[in-house]
């Protein structure tokens, strides 16, 4: 294929995102795209008309925008004289599927297609003999589910639930064949596996039963539908991972391949002939062109954090042709919108200005940051032809096993919720992580997933209660900080899952001094109550944790911060001259690189100091009051933060990580009740005479071992061998002045829990 010829939508305004593009049968080009500018999102559409291989803009409209708008997710289908978006708006809090229809006039007044307290996400759309089909996601009842309607003449038809009634299936795609036949495709998660669906409606309006298209151990997601004459293709992306970091994928690829009645069928030998499954590809796009052959269009990573870059692929039904590259320009892991016109591939894809090195860490470049819709033409005259047929055969799917799902069990993860009484209250035990990055940290973008992608595996490989993505502060811009704050607010599921606004406040590593040769001040996760919260911090500014909470409390603003690496030589160990029982409550005894609990503790981190001072029993035994959790940074299921709390709300687990009524564990659930003299881990209580210490224990694998420590001493240890155990321990010779207690639980395999301590004063 020749050079593509690139143009940037001009003028050039905002932070642009999410774009869409098609051509109509009249020749008009629509392409629509997200702009973030002055703190809210606008729907910009404009049309163009094509010659050879320039675009020629006739218009561009401002459809919404305005403080307070907010928009996610653009789809759009070409009709006989213009263009169908549709996209998911917020307003009050409630997301809705709306639809704007554009022609060589401009744009006409958006129609509400799905509306309900609960998120309508994800819209997908496809024309057909004037009637316009929509598919969305919803989290009606706290499930995931995919809804289906039509809209003809201004009027929307009923709603049709298209999946089953199971409790997660992401990420609808839509095609109308030329008969009127619908279909739907989405990814469910299912048996500890997620793979594709499909469900059909006949031309008469009749559901068909639901297919499932793919088996293959492992996470087949993101499925792309395109009917073209009698035929239905669906290209998905297959990833893996690696043991049970399901923070981050080691292996992505595509499969195109054509639905038939018997399953799948893929051009031969696929996953040593296609440029798909032989390189690392992802975020499809699919047309097939006049003369029957297929296209695709990728995004290819430029590991191991340099962005993405958009490529295109065909097929003739005997060869591929390609891959080749669109441009050089760095890119997020958008889909590229693709279309086909006469002979022409006509593209719509974003491109940044953002670093591909560890750290973006000039203050000012949020100020900088960019973002511009680029559209390409690429002529596809001179590729071969079509095969007479496309000579498939059926899909071989990988079989290799998929680590999560065998160690999902292994980890406790679909055990019940327990609660407990205590002072006359029920608590109730509920699991997260506090601290995990997407692929908007620079330092592993490429390895670790979307913001969507993460919501969807803590969900349900790990099925944690709540979550906080903490991207790193120094790599956020204005728009990324509100795109954030977009999906905590769109993957939040009422009495499921609770989704934290976070960051990481990153402390640079750029200073040292004799007094401290790594760094200054450690790294501290920073969790807010508002999803809606507007502002975020790079510790690069050079205030100091002090600093920023005094900034915070001015803001009257809803927080906790959360140390973790607290010993950490790979990048800053903390520093426990900054500490406030309310502003740091509880910190990270460990994450997927290790435990700091003490130096040359069990799992000890292989990066920490071995010399004391940062470590938790350090801050305790400077008297500091803070309870422990833990999460994983970049692992994925490796750390979990466990709370009691009195309901599963934000405010409750919030309330529950100031009393630190708190426990982490390595990976598995473990469930830990620890109580001195009556009073629950993270009390401060009076002393005098002996001290009572008991705790319940149920954990998913046999106990090696439960120890109590006193004051960093360890004064007690049995060793059940069962998986349920009740301890007593009395102290007849507690230490004078204050001491703390805390509890340890080892697991015949290695996985540890740590309690909160409780503080005894006299």
């Amino acid at each position: 294929m020749p050079t593509p010829w690139i143009t940037a939508v001009e003028p050039h305004q905002g932070f642009n995102d999410e774009p869409a593009l098609v051509a109509t049968p009249s020749g008009d080009v629509f392409v629509a795209w997200i702009s973030y500018r002055d703190g809210a999102d606008a729907l910009v559409i404009a049309r163009y008309s094509h010659e050879d291989d320039r675009f020629l803009k006739q218009g561009e409209w401002v459809v919404l925008g305005g403080a307070g708008t907010y928009l996610l997710d653009l789809d759009a289908a070409a009709a006989e004289a213009g263009a169908h978006f549709v996209f998911a708006r917020e307003i009050d809090g409630n997301w809705d599927i709306y639809s704007v229809s554009a022609g060589a006039g401009g744009p006409t007044r958006p129609i509400r297609i799905a509306t309900g307290p609960e998120s309508q996400i994800k819209p997908a759309a496809a024309w057909h003999d004037g009637t316009l089909f929509v598919a969305w996601e919803s989290s009606a009842d706290s499930k995931r589910r995919i809804y289906s309607a039509s809209l003809r003449d201004g009027l929307v038809t009923e709603h049709a639930l298209v999946s089953p009634d199971s409790p997660s299936n992401y990420g609808p795609s839509v095609a109308a064949d030329r008969h009127g036949r619908v279909s739907v495709s989405w990814h469910g998660y299912v048996d500890h596996n997620y793979d594709v669906y499909l469900r059909q409606r006949s031309p008469s309006g009749e559901w068909e039963e639901v297919r499932r298209l793919t088996s293959s151990p492992g996470i087949d997601r993101h499925a792309r539908l395109l009917a073209h004459d009698d035929d239905l293709w669906v290209v998905y992306e297959h990833a893996r991972m690696e043991g049970y970091h399901v923070g981050r994928t080691n292996e992505r690829h595509l499969v195109a391949a054509m639905v038939t009645p018997r399953g799948l069928d893929a051009p031969p030998d696929y996953w040593n002939s296609s440029p798909l499954a032989k390189n690392r590809s992802e975020a499809a796009s699919a047309a097939i062109d006049s003369r029957g052959r297929l296209w695709i269009a990728y995004m290819q990573p430029r590991e191991p954090r340099g962005g993405w870059r958009a490529q295109v692929v065909g097929y003739t039904g005997q060869d591929w042709i390609g891959p080749r590259t669109l441009s050089q320009r760095r890119s997020m892991d958008r889909p590229a919108a693709l279309a086909v016109k006469g002979d022409r591939l006509l593209l719509a894809f974003q491109a940044d200005n953002f670093s591909d090195t560890w750290s973006q860490s000039d203050p000012d470049f949020t100020d900088t940051a960019r973002s511009q819709i680029l559209l390409a033409s690429v002529d596809s005259g001179q590729a071969p032809p079509a095969a007479p047929s496309m000579g498939l055969t059926a899909l071989e799917e990988p079989a290799e096993p998929f680590d999560p799902a065998l160690l999902h069990a292994q980890y406790g993860e679909d055990g019940e919720t327990p609660s407990i009484e205590y002072n006359g209250e029920r608590f109730f035990l509920y699991y997260g992580e506090l601290h995990e990055h997407s692929d908007i940290s620079i330092c592993n973008r490429c390895g670790d997933q979307s913001l969507d992608e993460e919501y969807q595996c803590r969900r349900d490989i790990n099925r944690l209660d709540f979550v906080a993505m903490t991207d790193h502060g120094y790599n956020i811009v204005p728009y990324l900080w509100n795109y954030s704050a977009k999906m905590v607010r769109a993957n939040h599921d009422v009495g499921r899952l609770v989704t934290f606004l976070g960051e990481e406040w990153t402390s640079s590593f750029e200073d040292y001094d004799q007094e401290r040769p790594w760094g200054y001040y450690g790294h501290r996760n920073l969790i807010f109550a508002d999803p809606y919260f507007p502002k975020w911090w790079s510790a690069y500014n050079g205030d100091s944790p002090a600093d920023l909470w005094d900034e915070l409390r001015g803001m009257k603003a809803d927080f906790v911060q959360i140390p973790h690496q607290l010993a950490d030589t790979g990048n800053v160990p903390v520093d426990w001259d900054y500490a406030d029982e309310e502003a740091q409550p509880v910190a990270e005894i460990f994450q997927h690189r290790g435990s700091y609990e003490y130096a040359g503790a069990p799992r000890h981190a292989i990066r920490a100091t071995g010399q004391p001072g940062s470590y938790i029993q350090d801050a305790w035994a400077r008297g500091l009051k803070i309870g422990v959790i833990a999460s994983p940074d970049h692992g994925g299921g490796l750390g979990k933060a466990a709370v009691w709390a009195r309901e599963k709300t934000r405010a409750a687990i919030l309330e529950a990580i100031r009393a630190r009524r708190t426990f982490g564990t390595t990976a598995a659930r473990i469930q830990v009740d620890f109580r001195v003299n009556g009073h629950l881990m993270g009390e401060v209580v009076g002393g005098g005479g002996p001290v009572k210490v008991t705790a319940n224990v149920r954990s998913p694998q046999p106990i090696k071992a439960i120890e109590i420590c006193r004051s960093n001493e360890f004064v007690y240890s049995t060793s059940p061998g069962g998986s349920v155990a009740s301890i007593e321990f009395v102290d007849q010779q507690p230490l004078d002045g204050q001491s703390f207690y805390y509890l340890r639980v080892t697991q015949d395999d290695g996985e540890i829990a740590w309690s909160s301590p409780v503080w005894i004063e006299d």
